[in-house]
């Protein structure tokens, strides 16, 4: 089945004149510390960013290019098309008391972006997806890195994706058909607000959270897997770190030159023992129940499908009971593949099944009230670091 073609991000916050991205600020150490953590488990010190030359693609709000500014780089280029997070990134900047490098702020698309120069280090976070118009834009700004310079990236894991696609499924039951965008967020926000509650060291506001990831249009597209951002780049880069961490190479260093290298290969193998440990953030990584992880993560794709369709089928008016159908199915057979040790995912995926069963159930009440469910949340996004050769 064609699925509709759908608004991408840039042309959806353009409509809604939004960037949400927001994060609290409130405390600014505590902020900078967050970013130190995430580039320290990449492999990126406060030193490499000294002195380099650095990109960031998409760059939003500009709250986190923040750390990177006061590391003072000796070039930074803020590469944002969308006018309304032009002004944030300004409006961040002016309120920036810490001794910084003043960025440089780029307002055009990747697509029309050609540098005069390669950068050290080239970030791009929670922007590019998996259409192959989005993988071609990742080919491109991979060309952007200097020979041996450092390219860090997001992935999405479809296992972890799971959650908050259930979630989504979830939204279009709870707005009305005459709401607008406003009231569609008020009304999402209700109903969500008790599960992210639940996620204590969360920093984006609710209102945010929902326009991003309840309401975005591109929301589908968003799947880009740490084994297709491998597959595409390994001619030209090595994986250096990953966050979450999960790689363990007990190879001698002595022996790893030449063809032995297979930095890629050993992050694959490890992705793979390790991919069912994304699915709910509270569970400790398991070594466990991996041998259904090429399974389970195809089965999470199938319900991606599902659910875009089942949504597709709404906005067309059509009647939903198959499309419903479909993702019952589909859930059931993902929750047959998940290890049995993961107790509380199983619980809280067994009650959201029950919950669609009968989809006149679905309110914001009994979506506020869900006891195991409300909890469940995936490890969704993966930083990794790679270097060129």
């Amino acid at each position: 089945m064609n699925q509709r073609v759908r608004q991408t991000h840039l042309e959806y916050y353009r409509e809604h004149q939004i960037t949400p991205v927001h994060y609290d600020l409130n405390c600014m150490q505590s902020h900078l510390e967050r970013r130190q953590a995430l580039y320290q488990k990449l492999g990126l010190l406060p030193l490499t960013f000294r002195q380099s030359n650095v990109l960031e693609i998409a760059a939003g709000t500009g709250q986190n290019s923040l750390y990177i500014a006061q590391l003072m780089p000796k070039k930074f280029v803020l590469l944002e098309p969308n006018e309304v997070a032009v002004s944030h990134i300004k409006n961040t900047y002016e309120q920036f008391t810490h001794p910084h490098t003043q960025p440089q702020i780029v307002s055009t698309t990747l697509e029309n972006y050609l540098p005069e120069e390669s950068f050290d280090i080239v970030l791009c976070e929670n922007w590019l997806g998996t259409s192959e118009h989005e993988k071609a834009l990742l080919n491109k700004l991979s060309t952007f890195v200097a020979p041996q310079g450092l390219l860090v990236l997001t992935t999405v894991s479809p296992i972890g994706f799971v959650p908050n696609l259930l979630r989504r499924f979830l939204a279009i039951y709870l707005c009305g058909e005459q709401e607008d965008f406003l009231q569609k967020t008020e009304t999402l926000s209700l109903a969500f607000a008790s599960h992210l509650g639940t996620l204590s060291a969360m920093t984006r506001n609710i209102t945010d959270w929902v326009q991003d990831n309840m309401l975005n249009p591109a929301y589908f597209g968003l799947c880009l897997s740490i084994p297709t951002v491998v597959e595409r780049l390994k001619d030209r880069f090595d994986i250096l770190g990953s966050s979450p961490g999960f790689i363990t190479d007990w190879r001698w260093f002595k022996k790893v030159y030449g063809a032995e290298r297979r930095f890629n290969e050993y992050f694959l193998t490890e992705y793979w023992q390790n991919a069912h440990n994304f699915l709910d953030y509270r569970e400790p990584p398991k070594s466990d129940g991996s041998e259904n992880n090429f399974e389970l993560e195809s089965k999470a794709f199938e319900l991606l499908h599902m659910i875009a369709e089942h949504e597709d089928a709404h906005m067309d008016r059509k009647d939903l009971a198959s499309y419903a159908q479909n993702v019952r199915w589909a859930l059931n057979e993902f929750i047959e593949l998940i290890p049995r040790s993961f107790i509380a995912a199983q619980s809280g995926l067994k009650e959201l099944r029950h919950l669609i069963h009968s989809p006149e159930t679905i309110t914001v009440q009994s979506v506020q009230n869900m006891i195991y469910f409300q909890a469940l949340f995936g490890r969704e996004t993966a930083y990794i670091s790679l270097i060129r050769g």
